[in-house]
């Protein structure tokens, strides 16, 4: 049931980025760069922080495990790269509407994940969950920003010849 939802979902999220692409014509360096980016932090957050220190046990059912890996390594990169091109154009109350109902999602998807035995908590909460998934968001909005300003200083593309 939980490798149908997040396969589900994370099908849902990558037509959302193409659409999302192709009605507001953002670059695909972009789109790329942030998902490579929230796939690395996201993987190497759950290795080295969850794994290393055991503040969450994941499951050891393949079954479930599987869907463990489509939550962590597909369903919430595209999810966090969707909604920062998502918010890219908003008002600022917009903006906080959305951050608002992204953390109820969040947990909402977490306390699905602890129901069906993805993981359970050691020294780990929902409130660091939600904090977590915040910085998250703010630092690859941050990063996008810092990689559109490197597309502005340098207009030549990688690899094309200057005629």
């Amino acid at each position: 049931m939980v490798i149908t939802l997040y396969f589900t979902l994370s099908w849902m999220m990558m037509g959302l980025l193409i659409f999302h692409r192709q009605r507001s014509k953002e670059s695909r360096r972009d789109i790329i760069f942030l998902v490579l980016l929230t796939c690395l932090i996201n993987t190497h957050t759950y290795l080295g922080l969850f794994e290393t220190f055991n503040w969450i046990k994941t499951t050891t059912i393949p079954k479930l495990y599987i869907a463990f890996l489509l939550f962590r390594s597909v369903f919430i990169p595209l999810f966090i790269s969707y909604l920062t091109l998502y918010l890219a154009y908003k008002s600022l109350r917009k903006q906080l509407v959305l951050v608002f109902l992204f953390c109820f999602i969040i947990i909402g998807i977490d306390i699905i994940n602890v129901q069906s035995g993805l993981y359970t908590f050691k020294k780990w909460n929902y409130t660091f969950t939600v904090i977590y998934y915040l910085l998250y968001l703010f630092f690859v909005r941050g990063a996008l920003q810092w990689f559109r300003g490197l597309e502005g200083e340098n207009n030549n593309d990688v690899g094309r010849r200057q005629i």
